[in-house]
């Protein structure tokens, strides 16, 4: 074995997730809970007649007492998908790939798709048609990773970047 630390490779790359798509989700979220704040203090009364000629007090009362029933579970829906994106883990070791639950084995894939990999995605597909993509952005560690799987896939066919 070699002292060189640039020529061994690792048993296995671990990535986890980037944090910049998951601020903006709570960005978003925080967005929509203002909203619905400010909908639910900005309460307006019933409107008197229901024509195009007060169609201002109509969108204003509809706005502001049904809004907080649409913002508020919104937030919530694009706050667990935040959570749910911090959760993100890709780890690929001797055996296969695995990323959200989902495991790919060396020997089953067949193809690695890198023609959009200015955009910073790698597409590895597999002979039954199933496929993982990784994402750039969404994943730390994400050059050492690719570097990993090339690695272990060196006779397999591949769509290269434009």
């Amino acid at each position: 074995m070699s002292d060189n630390p640039e020529t061994t490779s690792p048993a296995k790359v671990q990535c986890t997730a980037a944090k910049d798509p998951a601020v903006r989700l709570f960005i978003i979220a925080a967005m929509a809970i203002g909203a619905a704040i400010w909908c639910w203090s900005d309460r307006r009364p019933y409107p008197e007649v229901w024509d195009f000629k007060h169609i201002n007090d109509v969108a204003a009362y509809l706005l502001n007492n049904w809004g907080p029933f649409l913002f508020a579970p919104a937030a919530i829906v694009v706050a667990l998908l935040a959570i749910r994106h911090l959760m993100l883990r890709a780890e690929a070791n001797d055996e296969g790939i695995t990323l959200r639950n989902k495991t790919l084995r060396w020997p089953e894939i067949t193809r690695i798709d890198a023609s959009e990999l200015k955009k910073g995605t790698v597409v590895l597909e597999t002979s039954d048609g199933s496929q993982m993509k990784l994402h750039s952005w969404k994943l730390r560690n994400f050059k050492e990773l690719i570097a990993f799987v090339e690695s272990k896939l060196p006779d397999v066919e591949r769509v290269a970047p434009e």
